[in-house]
């Protein structure tokens, strides 16, 4: 039986292996200033000219290194941009990103379609109720068609097209409603297939290199029941545990990445423990060895490079995380659930059994990363 020193931080953390799930909390948060309802506001050409951003030959926009996504200054803000995420989220055909400015406190709400107008104009008042000033603005694309163009940019090298390979991250523009494409390197052929086939108003390039790439080197102590997240296990290839999961009907599980069992797993092993558990081929992980993360089956939305281990009767999960180094017995205990959708600023860990814990804040949300294996 084991006993591990806990360690409970000042505030919870989710982790998953290699991916994160942020708690959120703004320390020294102000409140906003007062506001007022307000109706349309800029026009699509007025906010693209007063950006005035570089642009490649073929008149793509080159942006800098920092994500182009809302910052809240203090949780009522986190809490008000929220809302009209979760709103974009459930309207995603019709309505674009919106967009908080934390400086002044005015949130905008984006539209690509008349009904996507009318649903915007509609939640107006419900989100200025606190003298939030809410504007409308058009949008160049709905959340719907910029997770289409970030995936169909995700397969362009598969697909052939020359220079692609130099493509490896895309991640959503909130402030402009288009998607940034992360490449190594920018030869104009790339560019001029990036241009004739999504234009220059929904995409935007960022030259940042090189792309990251792939580890599985084992690095972490043996771990044993009640299993803890952060901790290696045998799937498939060696990973990286993430965090307990209660699957119910008495079963435990343990949530991971779906990369470490592209096809599933029949028996999921520990460094002492053999076949304690299975990974559920395409049901329960969402990983293709030539694609990357998939929608789960009856899905359209991604739900982030996920698998889920469920533990055979005599095993079980427990709910804490391992946390320092890459050889540790220490723990953090799992708290809850965030209570709305990671956005820059907020303060994360991630833990690895190879890499241990680092912490830090959320840089960016929704990227598509594409990475080289080892």
């Amino acid at each position: 039986m084991k006993r591990r020193q806990t360690s409970l931080p000042a505030w919870g953390s989710w982790f998953a292996a290699l991916v994160l799930v942020a708690q959120v909390g703004f320390p020294g948060a102000t409140a906003p200033g007062s506001g007022s309802l307000s109706g349309s506001g800029p026009s699509l050409s007025n906010l693209r000219s007063a950006q005035a951003e570089d642009t490649t030959s073929n008149g793509i926009a080159i942006v800098g290194p920092e994500a182009i996504q809302v910052r809240p200054a203090d949780e009522e803000q986190a809490s008000a941009f929220n809302a009209a995420l979760e709103l974009a989220y459930a309207h995603r055909d019709d309505l674009g990103y919106p967009w908080l400015d934390a400086a002044s406190g005015v949130l905008e709400l984006s539209f690509a379609t008349g009904l996507g107008e009318a649903l915007a104009a509609g939640a107006v008042d419900g989100l200025s109720a606190a003298g939030r000033t809410v504007r409308l603005r058009p949008a160049p694309a709905s959340v719907a068609e910029l997770d289409a163009l970030a995936d169909e940019v995700t397969r362009l090298n598969a697909a052939g097209v020359p220079g692609a390979d130099r493509i490896w991250m895309t991640e959503p523009d909130q402030k402009n409603n288009r998607i940034i494409v992360t490449l190594s390197e920018a030869p104009d052929g790339l560019l001029d297939a990036l241009a004739a086939r999504f234009g220059t108003e929904r995409i935007a390039v960022r030259i940042e290199g090189p792309a990251p790439q792939a580890s599985t080197a084992a690095n972490r102590d043996s771990d044993s029941p009640p299993f803890w997240g952060g901790a290696k296990f045998y799937p498939d290839l060696t990973c990286t545990t993430g965090f307990p999961w209660n699957v119910g009907s008495g079963v435990s599980g343990m949530l991971t990445a779906g990369h470490c069992a592209p096809t599933g797993s029949t028996s999921v092993n520990y460094p002492a423990y053999n076949n304690v558990g299975t990974i559920r081929s395409d049901y329960e992980e969402n990983w293709d060895r030539t694609y990357g993360t998939q929608y789960f089956t009856g899905q359209s939305v991604y739900r982030g490079d996920l698998a889920l281990i469920r533990y055979r009767s005599s095993y079980s999960s427990g709910p804490y995380v391992y946390s320092g180094g890459p050889h540790t017995s220490t723990a953090s205990a799992v708290d809850g659930m965030a209570s709305r959708w990671s956005q820059v600023g907020d303060a994360a860990c991630v833990n690895g059994h190879v890499t241990g814990e680092w912490c830090g804040m959320v840089v960016g949300t929704n990227l598509n990363v594409l990475y080289a294996p080892d």
